[in-house]
């Protein structure tokens, strides 16, 4: 049986996001180990037990233009309790898919909030202005916390998950 990663400062909101720099492969170990089945399941779309090497080196390449991440550490345990990334599209640089994890203990505390709206300033700093992700049925706090981040430019059911295109808010609004 897994046991999700407890985390008592989420309870209080205390929980730092920084930008995570390329290599932290503790930082994506840690939340990873940190979810349950269940929570994986819907964060990668299907059963995940672990993560391939592979996996975890794409996670671990951020800190350059185009693609970022940011962690949520706990201020109380000093635990990374989540991460969020964006990946510049290639053919539209203006547009990034987005990805985000919590750990068990700390979702619905307000982390994956934290998280995207920092990686959402750095997307901004960098022009892109518009977020796609894709949501499997079931996950519905990814979908309202993506929808959330801006203005709905579409969403459709793609071989069995929501795709979903955010417009970023400005700056002076998200502020």
């Amino acid at each position: 049986m897994e046991h999700a990663l407890t985390a008592p400062g989420c309870d209080r909101g205390l929980v730092s996001v920084e930008r995570l720099h390329g290599g932290d492969r503790a930082a994506i170990l840690d939340v990873f180990a940190g979810m349950s089945e269940r929570s994986r399941r819907l964060r990668f779309h299907g059963p995940k037990p672990r993560l391939r090497e592979v996996e975890v080196e794409s996670f671990m390449d951020v800190g350059r233009r185009g693609r970022e991440a940011v962690a949520a550490t706990d201020l109380v345990t000093g635990a990374v309790v989540g991460t969020a990334r964006f990946v510049r599209d290639d053919d539209d640089p203006q547009s990034a898919e987005v990805a985000f994890e919590v750990v068990d203990g700390c979702q619905r505390r307000g982390v994956g909030r934290s998280l995207v709206t920092e990686l959402s300033a750095l997307a901004r700093g960098e022009g892109i202005q518009r977020f796609h992700a894709s949501v499997v049925p079931g996950n519905e706090p990814a979908l309202a916390l993506l929808r959330s981040t801006g203005r709905l430019v579409s969403s459709s059911f793609v071989d069995g998950a929501h795709e979903l295109v955010i417009e970023l808010e400005s700056i002076s609004r998200a502020a």
